[in-house]
């Protein structure tokens, strides 16, 4: 069951991904953006939805089986929107957008055309770049030890389950909130999110906290710095696979403490800090860098939905500002400079 959702969940995700890239971004604009980033652009949607049916269930006191209900009705009326607009703009930027082939020009290129046409280096940095993910993959599916200290998220994910409430037992005692919790800690929607996946037929909590979500993770990870790689070095191919091979090694490199970036995607895949520092935040890098504020806004309403932050304000939204600062700054002095201000 858990293959069937992962083989669904691309699609969609890039579905709603390529309407909201298609709203947000348009013309020029667009060109700049990669087929990664349409994909992970479904990710906020899809945390938004995740929050959405989260917030209906937690105010009613109801279930998760509550929350699928919400979450199946919003992912269904987002898909059908998504759809819908994607139909509408094509319709209308059909006569406008035709590109007419060349004579000499080529065809696009499909993968294995770019394998045949690669040297030696390319396909030697291919190669170590899929074994490091594919080794990092097998390695988070099939884990036996898992690390569970100063970590609460399966209990929790049980507690769910167990009680039929949202937040209404302590995953430690057992028993009813007496002091009650944080409003930050109660509006996150993973936990929820979770025990939905482990109510499926076949699914089980450990299966679906502590090995399926840890593989999305890893997987969106490498795409976001497939993203990252493609802007800092856009026309050097061998750079952006030598970039994801680093990568790839560094994530060995910090398994070896509780709070580094390697740690967390083979350890702790399914913490909203790991989904903050292995892929929101990568992939933030890469939009502010090619001044893409808008997704950037979407990446910082996520991360308040599944990380506790200081009232919503977390890193992604101190990075953004500091980028979009950065412009103004120099805008303001190119401008001077120039003797328009």
């Amino acid at each position: 069951m858990l293959a069937l959702v992962a083989i669904m969940l691309f699609p969609l995700l890039f579905l709603l991904g390529t309407c909201v890239v298609r709203v947000l971004h348009s013309g020029k604009e667009r060109g700049e953006l990669f087929w990664e980033d349409r994909l992970l652009a479904g990710i906020p949607v899809l945390v938004g939805l995740a929050e959405g049916a989260h917030l209906g269930a937690l105010a009613r006191g109801q279930s998760v089986l509550a929350f699928q209900k919400y979450f199946c009705l919003l992912l269904g009326g987002a898909v059908l929107l998504s759809g819908g607009i994607l139909f509408v703009m094509r319709l209308a930027g059909r006569g406008s957008e035709v590109k007419k082939m060349q004579p000499g020009e080529n065809k696009k290129r499909t993968l294995r055309d770019r394998i045949r046409e690669s040297g030696k280096t390319e396909r030697f940095l291919m190669t170590g770049v899929a074994l490091l993910f594919v080794t990092q993959l097998l390695l988070v599916i099939l884990r036996t030890e898992i690390y569970q200290d100063r970590d609460l998220t399966l209990e929790t994910v049980m507690s769910f389950l167990s009680s039929g409430r949202i937040h209404e037992i302590n995953p430690v005692t057992g028993f009813p909130y007496e002091a009650g919790l944080p409003l930050r800690l109660k509006i996150l929607c993973l936990p929820t999110l979770y025990a939905a996946l482990s109510t499926l037929p076949g699914v089980t909590a450990e299966g679906a906290t502590w090995h399926f979500v840890p593989a999305l993770m890893l997987t969106f990870s490498y795409l976001a710095y497939v993203s990252l790689g493609r802007t800092l070095f856009s026309k050097e191919r061998n750079k952006r696979l030598l970039f994801l091979l680093v990568f790839g090694v560094l994530i060995f490199a910090g398994d070896y403490l509780f709070g580094m970036e390697g740690f967390g995607l083979l350890h702790l895949g399914f913490h909203g800090t790991t989904l903050r520092g292995a892929v929101l935040l990568p992939w933030l890098f890469s939009l502010c860098l090619r001044k893409k504020w808008k997704l950037g806004v979407c990446i910082a309403a996520a991360e308040a939905c599944v990380v506790w932050t200081l009232y919503g304000l977390g890193a992604s939204a101190f990075i953004l500002g500091s980028f979009l600062a950065r412009n103004l700054v120099r805008r303001v002095w190119n401008g001077r400079k120039e003797g328009t201000i």
